[in-house]
């Protein structure tokens, strides 16, 4: 508790610390850097956002295709043993 009010102490009141605020010209144009930084920041995001789809979209075509790819291997596999097996059976 001491601890804080020595820190109370040396920190000047808010009516007093006239040194420290902008004048109204000067924040408008932090207001106007910070908008700015925001859409820069937002378009980078976007940006990011639409290359992960693409990436999906592009994992997703590349699954499609392997599954079809390993259900055909696995139909021509399915015929082939059951004419194997029949081939056994005559003999």
């Amino acid at each position: 508790m001491a601890v804080q009010q020595r820190q109370d102490h040396q920190s000047p009141p808010p009516h007093c610390d006239l040194g420290r605020r902008q004048s109204p010209t000067s924040t408008s144009v932090t207001v106007w850097q910070q908008q700015k930084w925001r859409q820069e920041q937002e378009k980078e995001w976007e940006s990011h956002l639409t290359s992960l789809q693409q990436c999906i979209c592009e994992l997703l075509v590349k699954n499609q295709r392997l599954r079809d790819s390993l259900m055909s291997a696995k139909e021509r596999n399915e015929e082939l043993g059951d004419g194997y097996d029949q081939n056994i059976r005559r003999n």
